[in-house]
């Protein structure tokens, strides 16, 4: 892994943005960003953007799969499916995203995916494990299985973890469940991201979770007490509180675009962290799919239903349609897209002084945009990972 150089292109910073610039990668990291051109190159090799945008590479906090490839599958083709599909969109880091379902299954499912994410080096890179459930409120299931729930017991917690060697990043839990608020400050003594989700949790509660230490929140307005004007619920909790991060799908299903707005209004962009929610059919034909009744699924366009029913079961995203939504959505400027697409997920993390943002001393993970914000190429640690058939030849490959 040597120099390069990527030259005569549009760059977003966290702050502003340098019209025709060119950022120096060695050795996987970023040593220069600067206006103009290069006065000298040297033996670096040199890349021409054309005029393209440069942005952070999208990190994922919430994704199931993708492209045929679940992550909640032990097989490890299954999850090289999902991350080869997701590179391909612009994310260069996620937490790969597990759900209910029967608990020594989740365990076993847990072990394989933490394996393979640290041993398979192919498609994005996995940081770590969200699990979003069991430790949810049976009045907010969603698409899971209330019989398979769990109260926030800890010994069910600690199994979790061990079962994935401490790879868990990230848990989605209900603040009012029995044994909730104990559970969110384990987490947080563990280092562990407490998300606030699938929740019937008032007001009160919520809050209660927040000084717990919960960081994030899983997808904010969908399966949550909503707000209402004499009771705020958890989602007034959450756009009341500027220590949590608010998640969102913004895919124009699971929340109108103008909720994306007042969001934006309420939390500010430094707070709002995009993400997919993805399931393995994002990529795929419309049709049902699922061998089991109860959990047989219909893919219609961008909308993915527990088959006979209304209710959402994740998403067909990827991040770059994130990315391009978020732009349709709302008037943000390209250093404020680079926020909710990639910094604001690196701090949630705590990895912000590694990735989500192009700044010298960072991990060169960065995604080339043409004119439509369609993914061109993507580069992990300064090696192009993917480029799209139509930009191999400007990128030398």
């Amino acid at each position: 892994m040597g120099t390069c150089v990527i030259k005569n292109a549009r760059i977003a910073l966290p702050e502003h943005v340098i019209s025709n610039g060119y950022v120096e990668i060695s050795n996987g990291r970023i040593v220069k960003v600067a206006e103009g051109e290069p006065s000298s190159t040297g033996s670096a090799v040199v890349f021409d953007a054309k005029k393209a945008t440069l942005t952070p590479g999208f990190i994922d906090l919430h994704v199931h799969g993708g492209n045929g490839g679940a992550f909640t599958s032990v097989d490890p083709a299954e999850h090289n499916l999902a991350r080869e599909f997701h590179l391909k969109n612009g994310t260069t880091s996620m937490l790969a995203s597990t759900h209910t379902m029967e608990f020594e299954s989740l365990l076993a499912i847990l072990k394989a995916l933490s394996d393979s994410s640290r041993t398979n080096k192919n498609g994005s890179k996995v940081l770590g494990i969200h699990t979003e459930g069991p430790f949810i409120s049976e009045h907010k299931p969603g698409a899971h299985v209330v019989s398979q729930l769990k109260a926030g017991d800890l010994s069910a917690i600690q199994a979790v973890i061990s079962a994935t060697d401490d790879f868990v990043s990230m848990v989605t839990i209900a603040p009012e469940i029995p044994g909730g608020l104990e559970a969110i400050k384990y987490l947080l003594d563990k280092n562990i991201i407490s998300s606030i989700g699938h929740t019937n949790a008032t007001y009160a509660q919520a809050v209660q979770g927040i000084q717990a230490g919960a960081r994030s929140t899983t997808h904010l307005f969908n399966a949550m007490s909503p707000l209402a004007h004499r009771d705020p619920g958890v989602v007034g909790a959450i756009l009341d509180n500027e220590d949590i991060f608010a998640e969102l799908i913004l895919d124009g299903i699971h929340i109108h675009e103008a909720i994306f707005r007042i969001a934006l209004k309420s939390k500010g962009v430094d707070r709002i962290n995009l993400i997919t929610d993805a399931t393995s059919l994002a990529g795929l034909p419309d049709g049902e799919y699922g061998a089991l009744p109860d959990r047989a699924v219909t893919k219609i366009g961008g909308k993915i239903v527990l088959a006979g029913t209304d209710t959402l079961a994740g998403s067909a995203l990827s991040m770059n349609m994130v990315y391009q939504n978020a732009a349709k959505f709302a008037p943000l400027t390209l250093s404020e897209l680079s926020k909710i697409s990639s910094l604001n997920a690196a701090k949630i993390l705590g990895k912000e002084a590694d990735i989500g943002s192009l700044e010298v001393g960072k991990l060169a993970d960065l995604v080339l945009l043409d004119t439509e914000s369609t993914v061109c190429a993507t580069m992990i640690e300064g090696e192009w990972k993917y480029v799209n058939d139509e930009w191999k030849e400007a990128l030398s490959l």
